[in-house]
């Protein structure tokens, strides 16, 4: 058993100030327990990471793969960063009380939503859409969303892996879906990775789809979800809320999200993801819908 570094507690400890109000919680103390470095099954050291950056993004991807909420930490015995899975006792206790998700058949209460007024809300493809629920603004409609049916939230924030949604989705027993969306289509990777995971969840219905004004990149990521996936099954393009001509806007960056989207999925399987003539044919359609009043 490796023994603790002095060097590596001033490296937590740094790293601990960036968000003092945890520091008095049991568990961020819990790195000087050998069990924050080995395995309790076979006390072997547990996988390090050389940096925070490379640490967080195997909890974003450990978090999409196998669901709940992935943590990391720096080690105190060795130079790592590890990762750790959210389930202990407390938080075992509170999904418990509230309920963890389970998918129903219930049939959605779009006017029990639409009437919390929360801000740019409106039903889409069997679910609704609006400025993100992680807002300490619209905090009080989680009761009534839950009530009205809503079971899923997709988070399209870029940094929704560090933000306080996953906490409100446990303590309010709903599903966490992250699909970080960027319109200048550096996250394209990302979105192809998880495609099938988005249509799958827009599918299921009963869910809620945000970034965070509930606009632009909401936008991008339904056109996204319709041009590649649903148009094919015959349903309707969404409604464009965010890139609109009437508000200043153009649809430009859900071209270029579109075209990045369509270009990286001939590099990495080969062949188009839909004919071209189709391709420009529904992002025509994206167009004209950008301009309606």
């Amino acid at each position: 058993m490796e023994k603790i570094s002095i060097k590596n507690i001033g490296v937590w400890f740094i790293d601990q100030m960036t968000h003092p109000k945890t520091f008095f919680q049991r568990k961020s103390w819990g790195v000087f327990s050998e069990f924050a470095h080995c395995r309790r099954s076979d006390h072997r050291p547990k996988q390090a990471y050389t940096s925070k950056e490379k640490a967080a993004s195997v909890a974003k991807e450990m978090g999409i793969k196998n669901g709940g909420s992935y943590s990391i930490y720096k080690c105190v015995y060795c130079d790592g960063w590890h990762v750790a899975k959210e389930s202990g006792p407390e938080e075992r206790k509170e999904k418990n009380e509230i309920g963890s998700f389970v998918p129903t058949s219930q049939t959605l209460d779009v006017e029990k939503i639409l009437a919390t007024n929360i801000p740019d809300i409106h039903p889409v493809y069997g679910g609704v859409r609006g400025r993100t629920l992680s807002s300490n603004k619209q905090t009080y409609a989680w009761p009534t969303m839950i009530e009205a049916g809503i079971h899923t939230i997709i988070d399209l924030r870029e940094d929704g892996v560090y933000s306080r949604m996953q906490d409100l989705c446990r303590r309010f027993g709903t599903r966490y879906v992250y699909y970080p969306v960027d319109k200048s289509g550096k996250l394209i990777d990302d979105m192809i990775e998880h495609f099938q995971m988005l249509c799958k969840t827009i599918d299921e219905g009963n869910f809620y789809i945000a970034c965070a004004m509930g606009l632009h990149r909401t936008d991008i990521a339904l056109c996204t979800y319709w041009v590649f996936y649903a148009a094919d099954k015959g349903i309707a393009p969404p409604n464009i809320y965010g890139y609109r001509e009437e508000s200043g806007h153009n649809t430009g960056n859900i071209m270029r999200v579109l075209n990045a989207f369509y270009k990286r999925m001939v590099e990495r399987t080969g062949k188009e993801p839909l004919p071209m003539d189709v391709f420009i044919k529904r992002k025509k359609i994206i167009q004209q819908l950008g301009m309606e009043r």
